[in-house]
C-alpha cells in the first residue's frame, strides 16, 4: 500500500470542532517513511490541522487523500481505520480501563482473531517498551503526566501503524521528562518505519526530533520551500 498523505487546497474554519485559528488552502504531499513536525504558537492551529489530515475531522474544503484513496470514500475509510495511529494532546485515555487494557481493547477491535493470551503478552511487550510494564494494573489516574503520555503513545503503536499523528506528546510536561519521553518515541519510530506527523511548540523537542519542520503561520503551513521559511525558522528555532 502506497504510504502517502496528499491534500490539495485543504481549508479548515475556526469554531465549531476546529478551536483554533482558520486553516487557509494547505496543500502538501507527504510519503513515508518520514517524519513531519509542524510548529506553531498555542491557538494557531495545529492541532486542527493534525487532525483533518488524520481523518478525525473532515475538512471544509479541498481534497484529502490517504494512501491514493479519498479519506470519505469506503476505501480510504477502511484504510484510515486499518492503518492509522493518533496519540491525543489530553492523551484520550479510558480512566475506567487499567494500563494494560488501554492497551488491549483498541487492539482487540483492530485484531478480534487474536487470543485474549497473545493480546496481553503483545501489550506487556509494549508497557515495557515505554517503561511502564509495573503499572499494568493501576489506572490512567494513578499515573503522572509523563506515565499518562507514554501510555497514549504505546497505544497508538501498538496497531503497528503506516500513518502515526501525534498531538504535542510532550506538552505540559517539565523539560527533562519531555526529553526522556522524546528519546523512547525516537527509538519507538526507528522500529515502526511509519509516515509520522507530530505538532509542538517546543523547539528544543522539535530540534531532537529531526525529520521535515513545517510551520502553521497565519493559517497557512509554511516548508522549506516556501520563501518564508527561513525567516519563520529563524524566529521560531
Amino acid at each position: 500500500m502506497l504510504m502517502e498523505i496528499r491534500a490539495e487546497g485543504l481549508t479548515q474554519s475556526a469554531g465549531a470542532l476546529a478551536t483554533g485559528r482558520a486553516l487557509f488552502e494547505i496543500s502538501v504531499t507527504w510519503t513515508g517513511p518520514s517524519l513531519h513536525t509542524i510548529m506553531g504558537p498555542s491557538g494557531s492551529g495545529k492541532s486542527s490541522l493534525l487532525k483533518t489530515l488524520g481523518g478525525v475531522w473532515k475538512p471544509k474544503s479541498g481534497q484529502l487523500k490517504i494512501s491514493g484513496m479519498d479519506y470519505e470514500s469506503p476505501e480510504g475509510i477502511l484504510a484510515r481505520r486499518s492503518n492509522i495511529g493518533f496519540a491525543f494532546q489530553n492523551n484520550a485515555l479510558f480512566s475506567s480501563l487499567s494500563v494494560i487494557d488501554n492497551l488491549t481493547y483498541p487492539h482487540s477491535l483492530r485484531f478480534p482473531e487474536i487470543s485474549t493470551d497473545e493480546r496481553r503478552q503483545l501489550a506487556r511487550t509494549w508497557l515495557d517498551k515505554v517503561g511502564l510494564l509495573k503499572s499494568e494494573k493501576q489506572f490512567p489516574e494513578e499515573l503522572s503526566g509523563g506515565m499518562q503520555k507514554r501510555l497514549g503513545i504505546a497505544r497508538a503503536l501498538i496497531l503497528n501503524p503506516r500513518f502515526l499523528f501525534l498531538d504535542d506528546p510532550t506538552a505540559g510536561l517539565d523539560p527533562i521528562t519531555s526529553r526522556s519521553i522524546t528519546d523512547v518515541l525516537i527509538e519507538l519510530l526507528k522500529e515502526n518505519s511509519s509516515l509520522t506527523v507530530l505538532v509542538t511548540n517546543d523547539p528544543d523537542r522539535a530540534q531532537q526530533w529531526g525529520g521535515s519542520i513545517h510551520f502553521l503561520d497565519n493559517g497557512t503551513l509554511i516548508s522549506k520551500e516556501h520563501s518564508q521559511y527561513q525567516k519563520i525558522s529563524e524566529a521560531y528555532l
